[in-house]
Protein backbone atom coordinates (compact mmCIF):
# COMPACT_ATOMS: atom_id res chain seq x y z
CA UNK A 1 0.00 0.00 0.00
CA UNK A 2 1.28 3.07 -0.85
CA UNK A 3 1.85 5.82 2.20
CA UNK A 4 0.17 8.33 0.74
CA UNK A 5 -3.40 6.49 1.14
CA UNK A 6 -2.22 4.17 4.21
CA UNK A 7 -4.73 4.78 7.08
CA UNK A 8 -4.22 4.60 10.84
CA UNK A 9 -5.84 2.03 13.22
CA UNK A 10 -9.72 2.61 13.33
CA UNK A 11 -10.46 5.53 16.02
CA UNK A 12 -12.86 5.05 18.25
CA UNK A 13 -13.50 8.28 20.23
CA UNK A 14 -16.15 9.97 18.12
CA UNK A 15 -15.49 13.14 16.56
CA UNK A 16 -17.51 15.54 18.90
CA UNK A 17 -15.57 14.20 21.78
CA UNK A 18 -11.93 14.87 20.16
CA UNK A 19 -13.26 18.42 19.07
CA UNK A 20 -14.72 19.04 22.39
CA UNK A 21 -11.39 18.33 24.16
CA UNK A 22 -9.70 19.75 21.56
CA UNK A 23 -10.56 23.70 22.13
CA UNK A 24 -8.88 23.31 25.38
CA UNK A 25 -5.29 22.75 23.90
CA UNK A 26 -6.07 25.38 21.43
CA UNK A 27 -6.84 27.98 24.75
CA UNK A 28 -3.88 26.89 25.88
CA UNK A 29 -1.62 27.38 23.67
CA UNK A 30 -2.44 30.85 22.82
CA UNK A 31 -3.01 31.55 25.72
CA UNK A 32 0.26 31.40 26.24
CA UNK A 33 1.57 33.00 23.59
CA UNK A 34 -0.26 36.23 24.13
CA UNK A 35 -0.51 36.30 27.68
CA UNK A 36 3.10 36.61 27.68
CA UNK A 37 3.98 38.57 24.49
CA UNK A 38 1.30 41.51 25.77
CA UNK A 39 1.18 41.33 29.75
CA UNK A 40 3.74 38.75 31.30
CA UNK A 41 6.99 39.65 29.20
CA UNK A 42 6.99 43.24 28.91
CA UNK A 43 5.80 43.83 32.29
CA UNK A 44 9.49 41.92 33.18
CA UNK A 45 11.05 43.50 30.60
CA UNK A 46 10.39 47.08 32.17
CA UNK A 47 11.03 46.31 36.12
CA UNK A 48 14.47 44.65 34.67
CA UNK A 49 15.74 47.19 31.96
CA UNK A 50 13.48 50.24 31.66
CA UNK A 51 15.70 52.43 29.43
CA UNK A 52 16.51 49.90 26.75
CA UNK A 53 12.95 47.96 26.55
CA UNK A 54 12.17 48.39 23.16
CA UNK A 55 15.84 46.97 21.93
CA UNK A 56 14.85 44.17 24.54
CA UNK A 57 11.50 43.55 23.07
CA UNK A 58 12.53 43.43 19.58
CA UNK A 59 15.86 40.90 20.47
CA UNK A 60 13.62 38.44 22.76
CA UNK A 61 10.54 38.37 19.88
CA UNK A 62 12.85 37.81 17.38
CA UNK A 63 14.65 34.86 19.13
CA UNK A 64 11.04 33.83 19.85
CA UNK A 65 10.41 33.76 15.70
CA UNK A 66 12.83 32.29 14.80
CA UNK A 67 12.83 29.32 17.56
CA UNK A 68 8.91 28.87 16.58
CA UNK A 69 9.67 29.08 12.38
CA UNK A 70 12.02 26.14 12.86
CA UNK A 71 10.44 23.98 15.14
CA UNK A 72 6.76 24.06 13.97
CA UNK A 73 7.68 22.02 10.99
CA UNK A 74 10.62 20.12 12.30
CA UNK A 75 8.64 18.89 15.83
CA UNK A 76 5.76 18.26 13.42
CA UNK A 77 7.97 16.52 11.29
CA UNK A 78 9.21 14.27 14.23
CA UNK A 79 5.90 13.12 15.18
CA UNK A 80 4.95 12.19 12.17
CA UNK A 81 7.65 9.58 12.45
CA UNK A 82 7.17 8.72 15.93
CA UNK A 83 5.22 4.97 16.01
CA UNK A 84 4.16 3.96 19.52
CA UNK A 85 1.07 2.06 21.13
CA UNK A 86 0.21 5.73 21.83
CA UNK A 87 0.36 7.09 18.93
CA UNK A 88 2.68 9.42 16.97
CA UNK A 89 0.70 12.41 18.39
CA UNK A 90 0.65 11.48 22.15
CA UNK A 91 3.77 10.98 23.29
CA UNK A 92 5.07 14.37 21.93
CA UNK A 93 2.01 16.67 23.11
CA UNK A 94 2.78 15.41 26.90
CA UNK A 95 6.37 15.78 26.41
CA UNK A 96 6.01 19.74 24.73
CA UNK A 97 2.85 20.48 27.15
CA UNK A 98 5.15 19.51 30.32
CA UNK A 99 8.59 21.49 28.59
CA UNK A 100 5.93 24.64 27.95
CA UNK A 101 4.78 24.27 31.48
CA UNK A 102 8.66 24.36 33.23
CA UNK A 103 9.86 26.75 30.94
CA UNK A 104 7.15 29.09 32.05
CA UNK A 105 7.54 28.71 35.70
CA UNK A 106 10.91 29.31 34.62
CA UNK A 107 10.27 32.22 33.02
CA UNK A 108 8.60 34.01 35.84
CA UNK A 109 12.41 33.57 38.00
CA UNK A 110 14.19 35.31 35.33
CA UNK A 111 15.71 38.30 36.85
CA UNK A 112 18.47 39.57 33.93
CA UNK A 113 17.55 40.26 30.28
CA UNK A 114 19.79 37.23 29.39
CA UNK A 115 17.94 34.29 31.13
CA UNK A 116 14.64 35.82 29.23
CA UNK A 117 16.13 35.96 26.05
CA UNK A 118 16.64 32.09 26.91
CA UNK A 119 13.72 31.37 28.64
CA UNK A 120 11.35 32.75 26.41
CA UNK A 121 13.07 30.57 23.55
CA UNK A 122 12.85 28.15 25.01
CA UNK A 123 9.25 28.65 25.85
CA UNK A 124 8.37 29.10 22.32
CA UNK A 125 10.00 26.36 21.17
CA UNK A 126 7.97 24.23 23.34
CA UNK A 127 4.88 25.72 22.95
CA UNK A 128 4.99 25.34 18.83
CA UNK A 129 6.19 22.18 19.10
CA UNK A 130 3.15 21.44 20.86
CA UNK A 131 1.10 23.82 18.22
CA UNK A 132 2.69 21.94 15.60
CA UNK A 133 1.68 17.96 16.79
CA UNK A 134 -1.70 19.21 17.83
CA UNK A 135 -2.83 20.81 14.88
CA UNK A 136 -1.90 17.83 13.17
CA UNK A 137 -4.81 15.99 15.32
CA UNK A 138 -7.40 17.09 12.48
CA UNK A 139 -6.42 15.84 8.93
CA UNK A 140 -4.96 12.15 11.27
CA UNK A 141 -8.49 12.31 13.09
CA UNK A 142 -11.32 14.45 11.70
CA UNK A 143 -13.19 13.55 8.53
CA UNK A 144 -13.05 16.16 5.58
CA UNK A 145 -16.91 16.79 6.27
CA UNK A 146 -16.16 17.62 9.19
CA UNK A 147 -13.44 19.76 8.79
CA UNK A 148 -15.39 23.38 8.45
CA UNK A 149 -16.31 22.46 12.13
CA UNK A 150 -12.86 21.51 13.42
CA UNK A 151 -11.42 24.69 11.19
CA UNK A 152 -13.80 27.19 13.49
CA UNK A 153 -13.16 24.87 17.03
CA UNK A 154 -9.31 25.99 16.99
CA UNK A 155 -10.09 29.60 15.24
CA UNK A 156 -12.48 29.96 18.29
CA UNK A 157 -9.71 28.85 20.70
CA UNK A 158 -7.41 31.67 19.31
CA UNK A 159 -9.59 35.18 20.77
CA UNK A 160 -10.76 33.06 23.40
CA UNK A 161 -7.16 31.93 24.73
CA UNK A 162 -6.50 35.57 24.15
CA UNK A 163 -9.46 36.98 25.99
CA UNK A 164 -9.25 34.70 29.06
CA UNK A 165 -5.13 34.74 29.52
CA UNK A 166 -4.86 38.11 28.88
CA UNK A 167 -7.11 39.23 31.37
CA UNK A 168 -6.13 36.86 33.46
CA UNK A 169 -2.47 37.56 33.53
CA UNK A 170 -3.02 41.58 33.68
CA UNK A 171 -4.98 40.89 36.98
CA UNK A 172 -2.11 38.55 38.62
CA UNK A 173 1.51 38.76 39.80
CA UNK A 174 4.43 37.68 37.35
CA UNK A 175 5.15 34.30 39.45
CA UNK A 176 1.28 33.57 38.93
CA UNK A 177 0.90 34.38 35.64
CA UNK A 178 3.09 32.48 33.67
CA UNK A 179 2.01 29.24 36.14
CA UNK A 180 -1.38 29.33 35.00
CA UNK A 181 -0.49 29.79 31.42
CA UNK A 182 1.70 26.98 31.48
CA UNK A 183 -0.18 24.57 33.48
CA UNK A 184 -3.34 25.21 31.99
CA UNK A 185 -2.11 24.03 28.62
CA UNK A 186 -0.32 20.69 30.26
CA UNK A 187 -3.64 20.18 32.12
CA UNK A 188 -5.54 20.53 28.41
CA UNK A 189 -3.11 18.23 26.85
CA UNK A 190 -2.93 15.48 29.76
CA UNK A 191 -6.84 15.42 29.58
CA UNK A 192 -6.85 15.15 25.72
CA UNK A 193 -4.26 12.01 25.46
CA UNK A 194 -6.60 10.67 28.18
CA UNK A 195 -10.23 11.27 27.22
CA UNK A 196 -9.64 11.13 23.55
CA UNK A 197 -6.75 8.39 22.82
CA UNK A 198 -5.41 8.43 19.83
CA UNK A 199 -5.13 4.94 18.19
CA UNK A 200 -1.36 2.74 18.00
CA UNK A 201 0.20 4.34 15.11
CA UNK A 202 2.29 0.47 15.27
CA UNK A 203 0.34 -0.70 12.53
CA UNK A 204 -0.90 0.33 9.17
CA UNK A 205 1.24 3.20 9.27
CA UNK A 206 4.15 3.28 6.76
CA UNK A 207 7.79 2.15 8.95
CA UNK A 208 10.74 4.10 7.85
CA UNK A 209 12.67 1.29 6.44
CA UNK A 210 15.84 0.82 8.74
CA UNK A 211 18.62 1.48 6.44
CA UNK A 212 17.36 5.52 5.79
CA UNK A 213 16.42 5.86 9.80
CA UNK A 214 19.70 7.37 10.49
CA UNK A 215 21.10 8.36 6.80
CA UNK A 216 23.27 11.30 6.67
CA UNK A 217 22.05 14.75 6.59
CA UNK A 218 22.70 16.46 3.41
CA UNK A 219 21.01 18.47 0.44
CA UNK A 220 18.79 15.87 -0.73
CA UNK A 221 17.46 15.17 2.89
CA UNK A 222 16.52 19.30 2.82
CA UNK A 223 14.79 19.07 -0.77
CA UNK A 224 12.70 16.14 0.39
CA UNK A 225 11.82 18.15 3.57
CA UNK A 226 10.45 20.73 1.53
CA UNK A 227 8.70 18.56 -1.26
CA UNK A 228 5.20 20.03 -0.34
CA UNK A 229 6.43 22.51 -2.66
CA UNK A 230 6.44 20.69 -5.28
CA UNK A 231 2.47 20.63 -5.41
CA UNK A 232 0.86 23.70 -6.47
CA UNK A 233 -1.98 23.74 -4.25
CA UNK A 234 0.60 23.34 -1.21
CA UNK A 235 2.55 26.09 -2.40
CA UNK A 236 -0.44 28.39 -3.36
CA UNK A 237 -1.88 27.36 0.35
CA UNK A 238 1.03 28.77 2.19
CA UNK A 239 1.13 31.81 -0.16
CA UNK A 240 -2.49 32.98 0.65
CA UNK A 241 -2.01 32.67 3.90
CA UNK A 242 1.83 34.43 4.21
CA UNK A 243 -0.37 37.68 2.24
CA UNK A 244 -3.44 37.16 4.79
CA UNK A 245 -1.21 37.26 8.00
CA UNK A 246 1.08 40.11 6.53
CA UNK A 247 -2.34 41.80 6.77
CA UNK A 248 -3.60 40.65 9.63
CA UNK A 249 -0.47 41.95 11.89
CA UNK A 250 -0.20 44.89 10.01
CA UNK A 251 -2.02 46.69 12.12
CA UNK A 252 -2.60 44.99 15.35
CA UNK A 253 1.34 45.73 16.26
CA UNK A 254 0.51 49.70 16.19
CA UNK A 255 -2.98 49.84 17.30
CA UNK A 256 -1.67 51.95 20.20
CA UNK A 257 -0.24 54.53 18.25
CA UNK A 258 -2.41 54.27 15.01
CA UNK A 259 -5.42 55.98 18.07
CA UNK A 260 -2.64 58.09 19.27
CA UNK A 261 -0.88 59.64 16.15
CA UNK A 262 -3.53 58.73 13.22
CA UNK A 263 -6.72 59.14 15.15
CA UNK A 264 -5.69 61.42 17.74
CA UNK A 265 -5.56 60.98 21.44
CA UNK A 266 -8.20 63.82 21.60
CA UNK A 267 -10.59 62.26 19.34
CA UNK A 268 -10.98 58.95 20.86
CA UNK A 269 -13.44 58.53 23.81
CA UNK A 270 -12.37 59.99 27.15
CA UNK A 271 -9.02 60.62 25.67
CA UNK A 272 -7.23 57.09 27.23
CA UNK A 273 -5.46 55.07 23.93
CA UNK A 274 -5.34 52.38 26.81
CA UNK A 275 -8.45 51.87 27.44
CA UNK A 276 -9.38 52.50 23.54
CA UNK A 277 -6.83 49.79 22.48
CA UNK A 278 -9.04 47.48 24.53
CA UNK A 279 -12.63 48.56 23.73
CA UNK A 280 -11.12 48.10 19.71
CA UNK A 281 -9.64 44.54 20.43
CA UNK A 282 -12.88 43.80 22.49
CA UNK A 283 -15.27 44.47 19.26
CA UNK A 284 -12.97 42.80 17.04
CA UNK A 285 -13.14 39.41 19.18
CA UNK A 286 -16.59 39.57 19.41
CA UNK A 287 -17.38 39.75 15.87
CA UNK A 288 -14.62 37.10 15.26
CA UNK A 289 -16.43 34.65 17.89
CA UNK A 290 -19.70 35.20 15.65
CA UNK A 291 -18.30 34.91 12.92
CA UNK A 292 -16.63 31.44 13.12
CA UNK A 293 -19.91 30.06 14.98
CA UNK A 294 -21.69 30.88 11.93
CA UNK A 295 -19.28 30.01 8.93
CA UNK A 296 -17.63 26.93 9.71
CA UNK A 297 -20.59 24.89 9.76
CA UNK A 298 -21.70 26.56 6.90
CA UNK A 299 -18.66 26.02 4.91
CA UNK A 300 -18.81 22.06 5.62
CA UNK A 301 -22.27 22.33 4.28
CA UNK A 302 -21.76 23.95 0.92
CA UNK A 303 -18.43 22.55 0.25
CA UNK A 304 -16.91 25.72 -0.80
CA UNK A 305 -14.37 26.45 1.90
CA UNK A 306 -11.94 27.99 -0.85
CA UNK A 307 -14.24 30.65 -1.81
CA UNK A 308 -15.35 31.36 2.13
CA UNK A 309 -11.44 31.71 2.54
CA UNK A 310 -11.24 34.09 -0.65
CA UNK A 311 -14.63 35.86 -0.12
CA UNK A 312 -13.39 36.40 3.78
CA UNK A 313 -9.92 37.75 2.61
CA UNK A 314 -11.74 40.55 0.19
CA UNK A 315 -14.02 41.80 3.10
CA UNK A 316 -11.06 41.90 5.52
CA UNK A 317 -9.74 44.31 2.55
CA UNK A 318 -12.55 46.43 3.00
CA UNK A 319 -12.07 47.05 6.25
CA UNK A 320 -8.82 48.63 5.93
CA UNK A 321 -10.21 50.96 3.46
CA UNK A 322 -12.63 52.44 6.20
CA UNK A 323 -9.77 54.42 8.38
CA UNK A 324 -8.65 55.87 5.21
CA UNK A 325 -11.98 57.23 4.36
CA UNK A 326 -13.14 58.13 7.43
CA UNK A 327 -9.64 58.63 9.88
CA UNK A 328 -11.70 59.13 13.02
CA UNK A 329 -12.67 57.00 15.97
CA UNK A 330 -15.98 56.29 14.43
CA UNK A 331 -14.14 55.13 11.33
CA UNK A 332 -11.71 52.61 13.71
CA UNK A 333 -15.08 51.40 15.45
CA UNK A 334 -16.16 50.07 11.64
CA UNK A 335 -12.86 48.70 10.91
CA UNK A 336 -12.55 46.75 13.78
CA UNK A 337 -16.08 45.07 13.45
CA UNK A 338 -15.20 44.37 9.69
CA UNK A 339 -11.80 42.80 10.61
CA UNK A 340 -13.37 40.74 13.26
CA UNK A 341 -15.99 39.43 11.56
CA UNK A 342 -14.10 38.89 8.65
CA UNK A 343 -10.83 37.51 10.27
CA UNK A 344 -13.16 35.12 11.82
CA UNK A 345 -14.78 34.05 8.82
CA UNK A 346 -11.13 32.89 7.52
CA UNK A 347 -10.12 31.79 11.46
CA UNK A 348 -13.38 29.06 10.70
CA UNK A 349 -12.15 27.57 7.57
CA UNK A 350 -8.57 28.23 7.09
CA UNK A 351 -7.20 24.89 9.11
CA UNK A 352 -10.07 23.05 6.78
CA UNK A 353 -8.49 24.22 3.82
CA UNK A 354 -4.90 23.48 4.88
CA UNK A 355 -5.73 19.79 5.85
CA UNK A 356 -6.93 19.41 1.93
CA UNK A 357 -3.95 20.59 0.49
CA UNK A 358 -1.92 18.05 2.21
CA UNK A 359 0.06 15.83 -0.41
CA UNK A 360 1.31 12.88 2.01
CA UNK A 361 -0.37 11.11 4.97
CA UNK A 362 2.99 10.17 6.17
CA UNK A 363 4.06 13.91 6.25
CA UNK A 364 1.00 15.72 6.99
CA UNK A 365 2.55 17.03 10.63
CA UNK A 366 5.31 18.23 8.90
CA UNK A 367 3.62 19.96 6.18
CA UNK A 368 0.97 21.24 8.21
CA UNK A 369 3.99 22.93 10.22
CA UNK A 370 5.52 24.61 7.22
CA UNK A 371 2.17 26.00 6.42
CA UNK A 372 2.14 27.19 10.11
CA UNK A 373 5.34 29.00 9.11
CA UNK A 374 3.17 31.35 6.67
CA UNK A 375 1.64 32.69 10.15
CA UNK A 376 5.18 33.13 11.90
CA UNK A 377 7.25 34.84 9.65
CA UNK A 378 4.40 37.07 8.99
CA UNK A 379 4.18 38.22 12.56
CA UNK A 380 8.18 38.63 13.16
CA UNK A 381 8.54 40.71 10.46
CA UNK A 382 4.82 42.80 9.97
CA UNK A 383 6.34 45.21 12.40
CA UNK A 384 9.40 45.91 10.70
CA UNK A 385 8.03 46.33 7.62
CA UNK A 386 5.33 48.41 9.39
CA UNK A 387 7.88 50.83 10.73
CA UNK A 388 9.58 51.24 7.51
CA UNK A 389 6.53 52.07 6.15
CA UNK A 390 5.78 54.76 8.24
CA UNK A 391 9.10 56.42 8.15
CA UNK A 392 8.82 56.80 4.63
CA UNK A 393 5.40 58.01 4.17
CA UNK A 394 5.38 59.56 7.35
CA UNK A 395 1.63 58.56 8.03
CA UNK A 396 0.12 55.14 9.45
CA UNK A 397 -1.84 55.31 6.24
CA UNK A 398 0.95 53.23 4.35
CA UNK A 399 -0.36 50.47 6.67
CA UNK A 400 -3.42 50.33 5.78
CA UNK A 401 -2.59 50.37 2.08
CA UNK A 402 -0.23 48.04 3.17
CA UNK A 403 -2.98 45.71 4.63
CA UNK A 404 -5.43 46.19 1.51
CA UNK A 405 -2.46 45.03 -1.11
CA UNK A 406 -1.69 41.75 0.95
CA UNK A 407 -5.62 41.07 2.14
CA UNK A 408 -6.24 41.10 -1.84
CA UNK A 409 -2.86 38.93 -2.45
CA UNK A 410 -4.49 36.17 0.37
CA UNK A 411 -7.81 35.98 -1.20
CA UNK A 412 -6.20 35.51 -5.24
CA UNK A 413 -4.06 32.85 -4.04
CA UNK A 414 -6.70 31.19 -2.40
CA UNK A 415 -8.52 31.17 -5.70
CA UNK A 416 -5.67 29.45 -7.18
CA UNK A 417 -6.22 26.64 -5.07
CA UNK A 418 -7.55 23.99 -7.64
CA UNK A 419 -8.42 20.90 -5.26
CA UNK A 420 -10.60 22.56 -3.05
CA UNK A 421 -14.11 24.10 -3.71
Amino acid sequence: MNETTQKPARDKVSVNRILILLFPTIIGVYGVYQAIGQVLLPAQIVSIDPTNKVHDTAMISFVESLVGTIILPVGAAISDRTRSRFGRRTPWLIISALGTALTCIGMGFMTGIAGLVVMAGLVWLFANWFQGVIYAVIPDRIPEDKRGVASSVTGMGVPVGILVFVNLASRTGQHWGYLLVGLFLLVAAVVFCIFAPEPSSLENLPQEPKEKKWKTFNFKAIGHFFSAFLHWDFTMAFISRFTFYFAAFAISSFTFYVLTDYIGTKNIPGQNPTTAVATISSIQTVAQIIAIIIFGKLADMLDRRKLVVAMSSIVYMVSFIVPLVMPNWIGMVIYAIINGAAGGVYFSVDIAVMSLVLPSKADEGRDLGILAVATSVPAALSPLVGSMLISATGTYAAVFVFGILTSFLGGVFTMLIRSVR
